[in-house]
């Protein structure tokens, strides 16, 4: 049967939670206020849409929000299970706030350490699914709430990918139930919100090797980087508006159009926003690579660039390794070893043995001396550089050779002794 919106206001669910009122509706689900048995607000996620392939997508986004570690910036699992009727829901935690959708139409332009603060929370939000090589691919203010607290909730795993396969792993190991993620739903399918989707979302669907997808964490962090840019614009960096016909072929003819632009765009082509601070912009632009393996791995990368910024004030420094690079060996030495500005701290080091420590207490002076760059090779003039013949003005060469040619001269003597003594 069609499920009408308001067909379970007033149902109780098992564990005694009670619906109160319709709120939403997406593209498979009805979300609904309800009850809890203690009497605390919560959301209830009912799907409608009972097609295979969204039916198992549901459960995907139930497995994951029941499996990841608690998580303050993620909204939280209360329960599942499957009405009487046959359509499953999901009980989650309710968020009294607005979208980061509504928020923006409030306040278009947003300060730079008000924005930075905020994607740090968002970030966070990330945490576990990244980990767990799971990709949301829905990345999008209308996805994104803020609390009256100003605190961040990630909403919405309906579109989840498993780009790195453990859970399908943990799934073949009964580690996880059931076996949701051992098919590929996503062949030919176009996945995401146009306006917010990374170019390789836009090729992998016609690839005939599921092998050879890109779409993996680094993919959230380019959906991230365009709700960057736009927090500091005040406009989306890429604008997808459909002709209002009514058309289902205009609809699909504007979305060629603007797929074919995107897949297109070069890194060039997007533009620093301005008054934005160029080493701020470094850490969107890393994001906004076209090439994801020039981005952020993940979103924990993209929370580090970010915390560097706040706290030094430093950008991104571009690491290209295919670059071609023509680089001054002393000042590399001065770099090593400078003490000036803030320095990027070492790993960890285990304590040295407290004999070790006063051994070397006195050693100032020592490890203070040039010292050689590992890796590179000793050139004359560099920091560093000890010429072998330094110091040496021949006289301990002069006394080696005599000592040589002495002890040849008794050999032979001795040789020619043997020869004539004992012929």
């Amino acid at each position: 049967m069609a499920l009408d919106r308001n067909y379970y206001v007033g149902t109780v669910l098992s564990g005694g939670y009670k619906i109160e009122r319709f709120v939403g509706s997406g593209a498979f689900a009805y979300v609904y206020y309800a009850t809890a048995p203690n009497g605390d607000g919560c959301a209830v996620k009912v799907q409608y849409n009972l097609v295979a392939d969204a039916r198992t997508r549901f459960s995907r986004e139930i497995k994951v929000l029941r499996e990841l570690p608690p998580n303050d910036y993620l909204v939280k699992y209360y329960a599942d299970g499957v009405t009487p009727e046959g359509y499953p829901y999901l009980i989650m935690e309710y968020v009294d706030g607005i979208t980061l959708k509504a928020a923006l139409k409030k306040r278009p332009i947003w300060p730079e350490k008000e924005t930075c603060e905020l994607f740090l929370q968002l970030c966070e939000a990330f945490g576990g699914l990244h980990q767990l090589g799971v990709v949301h691919r829905d990345v999008k203010p209308e996805n994104i709430m803020l609390t009256k607290k100003n605190q961040v909730k990630l909403m919405d795993l309906g579109l989840i990918k498993d780009a790195q396969g453990l859970c399908k792993l943990l799934e073949s190991e009964d580690i996880m139930e059931g076996k949701d993620f051992a098919e590929n739903l996503d062949k030919g399918v176009l996945a995401g919100t146009p306006e917010y989707m990374a170019p390789e979302q836009f090729s992998d669907p016609s690839l005939a090797d599921e092998s050879k997808s890109k779409t993996d964490t680094w993919t959230d962090v380019y959906s991230l980087g365009l709700i960057f840019y736009e927090m500091l614009a005040g406009k989306k960096l890429f604008v997808f508006a459909p002709p209002q016909t009514g058309k289902q072929s205009d609809y699909a003819k504007a979305l060629l159009a603007f797929l074919a632009k995107r897949t297109n765009q070069r890194d060039e082509e997007i533009i620093p926003i301005p008054k934005v601070s160029f080493e701020l912009w470094t850490v969107i632009a890393r994001a906004l690579h076209c090439d994801p393996t020039k981005r952020q791995l993940n979103a924990s990368e993209l929370a580090e660039d970010i915390r560097r910024f706040l706290t030094t004030g430093e950008g991104v420094i571009d690491m290209d390794a295919e670059k071609t690079s023509a680089i001054d060996i002393r000042a590399l030495d001065i770099a090593l070893r400078s003490n000036d500005g803030p320095p990027v701290p070492p790993p960890p080091a285990p304590p040295a043995p407290a004999a070790s420590q006063e051994l070397f207490a006195g050693n100032a002076a020592e490890t203070a001396k040039p010292h050689n760059i590992p890796g590179l090779p000793q050139i004359p003039g560099m920091p560093g550089y000890v010429d072998p013949n330094a110091g040496d003005d021949g006289e301990g060469n002069f006394w080696l050779w005599v000592i040589l040619i002495l002890l040849v001269i008794v050999i032979i003597f001795g040789l020619m002794a043997i020869l004539f003594i004992f012929p």
